[in-house]
């Protein structure tokens, strides 16, 4: 319910909306701001920025590909080899998602209000 509050406070922000619609932790905050500002930066890269070990680094770069909010692409190296670097998606295309992502939530919830009754008259009936 706090995220709920949160994007429906007076003076709620874009920040704000991103968290309570992926779940976003403060540390994956943190590192999508630090790929939005570092093009096409590597894991070290974006760790050294955010002053956190790499593993955590990667934890939430991980979270951030699968909700589409970063992208990952792999480069060759050379002599062999490859290495990963990350960009923050269009933000035109995280917009059109977020609007997505918006009417599911209300879809979902409007049906759980049209289901209230029956839904309360059931647990009633258990007691």
């Amino acid at each position: 319910m706090e995220s709920i509050n949160q994007i429906t406070k007076k003076g709620a922000t874009c920040t704000d909306l991103l968290i309570c619609l992926y779940n976003l932790k403060p540390a994956d905050l943190q590192v999508l701001m630090a790929v939005a500002n570092n093009e096409n930066a590597t894991l070290d890269q974006i760790a050294a920025k955010v002053q956190k070990d790499r593993s955590s680094v990667h934890r939430c770069l991980s979270k951030l590909v699968s909700i589409n909010l970063v992208i990952k692409q792999s480069k060759t190296l050379k002599g062999g080899g490859y290495y990963h670097t990350y960009a923050m998606l269009d933000p035109e295309l995280i917009i059109k998602h977020a609007r997505e992502r918006v009417k599911e939530i209300t879809e979902s919830l409007q049906s759980l209000i049209d289901n209230f009754e029956s839904d309360l008259e059931k647990h009633l009936v258990q007691k």
